[in-house]
């Protein structure tokens, strides 16, 4: 289980605004946030500085 979209939420981003700034497909965003995939380490820690946590608090 991940945390994505309680961080996500808390920022008042969308999935589609995150989608943008790491360059990747909404869908594919989406798929991280149901635990279906996982973004490999850089987009993950792009991804925790984005929502201002780490990627350890993403994921616990």
């Amino acid at each position: 289980m991940n945390h994505i979209k309680e961080f996500r939420k808390k920022k008042k981003l969308s999935q589609s605004d995150i989608s943008k700034i790491l360059g990747i497909k909404q869908n594919t965003f989406s798929q991280w946030e149901t635990g279906e995939r996982t973004p490999n380490v850089i987009q993950a820690i792009k991804l925790a500085e984005i929502l201002e946590t780490t990627v350890e608090s993403l994921y616990k």
